[in-house]
């Protein structure tokens, strides 16, 4: 039974074609999780259902007065939903000036990340200066650019390594045929100025400096008078002191909460001196994605992966599991980060692509692409052992590798 755009399963439920999601109707699934009208949708998957019997019947019998349609809400009673928060946003100001949207980005609903975001989300929505650390790929800077982005805040990113001269964020030394002078660059005018909206209005902007405990102690002092508890002011050319706009809301990420490496990893981490660490209002710390969030995500990142070789998931769920334990109770020296998995997966759809099948050692072969990163054998050899049960065909293996002719810390090819 089908329409223009609908085709009614038979059975009680339909299942998605691309991650197999089931619902009694998938048009919301469809374009929340992969951007796709039903119609698209049906057009690639000819005659696929997409919404139940049981689902029909009940739109079928329902009284026509429930069938009226309703306008839209005034631009005024826009809102967007960030975890459990119906948020404003912001008018007047285009995605341009925000920080963009990550590809198939969903807020987590399951685990110690979604506490984490939950806390994050009343932090930063209220405007608090914020300092989030975390393990790498916890979706420290992801989560950020979706706040933005889905809100419509004003945004701009600073990322910070051992050589920036933070100093040129604000103003650098020009000259002209006049003779030398200085410019005030973009940020600058963003914390003194705001952002300018479509009706005149002036927004506050969020400044993310991200990757922050990578900062010298010179560089982080660059911060100290900016999120001053008194009053936010920045520093000037020529020494000059101005005041903050209004609402102008400092956010960092970093991977580690201030104090420098503590696991041996993150090496280029610096100490931030605790008088500016204290200047953070909220400190929070992200976690790594349970995969009943990762899951899905995935699968709408690598369709042709949920379309072939579905079982591949379920595989790679159930060892990422067992390696982030391991790596939080410091008995794997390693980083599963999700763009770590998404790697791997990454390199199972190009096998696929490339050789057009889709062989039996898929996920084994693809798993090489982050275990050869390892630092060392035994690293290797004790990561395939965590993954090993949970891999089809296993990982361990004796002898060399016939794709490569040789054998690297149990891993074969």
């Amino acid at each position: 039974m089908t329409t223009a755009d609908t085709t009614v399963a038979t059975e009680t439920k339909p299942k998605c074609r691309l991650c197999g999601f089931m619902s009694h109707a998938l048009g919301t699934h469809l374009t929340e999780v992969h951007g796709l009208a039903v119609g698209e949708y049906l057009t690639a998957y000819p005659g696929s259902p997409t919404v139940s019997e049981q689902a029909m019947r009940a739109w079928e019998n329902r009284a026509p007065a429930t069938l009226r349609r309703t306008g839209p809400p005034p631009p005024t009673d826009l809102t967007v939903k960030i975890m459990d928060y119906d948020i404003p946003v912001v008018l007047g100001v285009p995605e341009t000036a925000c920080l963009p949207m990550p590809d198939e980005y969903r807020f987590p609903q399951y685990g110690q990340l979604a506490v984490d975001m939950a806390e994050a989300s009343i932090a930063v929505l209220s405007g608090r200066h914020t300092y989030i650390y975390g393990m790498p790929g916890s979706g420290k800077d992801a989560f950020l650019h979706a706040v933005a982005a889905m809100a419509r805040r004003p945004s701009i990113i600073r990322t910070v390594t051992p050589t920036t001269d933070v100093e040129s964020w604000l103003f650098v030394r020009s000259f002209d045929d006049k003779g030398t002078h200085w410019e005030t660059n973009e940020m600058f005018h963003a914390l003194t100025e705001g952002y300018e909206a479509e009706d005149g209005r002036r927004v506050p902007y969020m400044i993310l400096i991200s990757d922050f405990d990578r900062a010298t102690k010179s560089q982080a002092e660059f911060l100290r008078l900016i999120i001053d508890s008194i009053s936010g002011r920045v520093q000037g050319p020529g020494g000059k002191i101005y005041n903050l706009f209004p609402g102008t809301q400092i956010v960092a990420t970093a991977n580690t909460s201030g104090g420098g490496d503590t696991r041996g990893r993150m090496v280029s981490a610096n100490p931030i001196d605790g008088s500016i660490m204290d200047r953070f209002q909220r400190v929070i710390q992200f976690h790594w994605m349970e995969w009943k969030d990762e899951g899905p995500i995935c699968q709408a990142k690598f369709p042709i992966l949920a379309t072939d070789a579905p079982a591949v998931f379920d595989q790679i769920g159930k060892a990422t599991a067992i390696v982030r334990q391991a790596i939080y109770a410091e008995k794997l020296y390693a980083e599963f980060s999700h763009r770590a998995v998404c790697n791997i997966l990454g390199h199972c759809q190009d096998i696929i692509n490339m050789t057009g099948q889709v062989p039996s050692d898929l996920l084994k072969r693809a798993v090489r692409v982050w275990a050869d990163g390892l630092p060392d054998e035994h690293s290797q050899a004790e990561a395939a052992k965590l993954i090993d049960p949970y891999i089809k065909g296993g990982v361990v293996g004796s002898g060399s590798s016939t794709r490569t002719g040789r054998k690297l810390g149990g891993w074969t090819g």
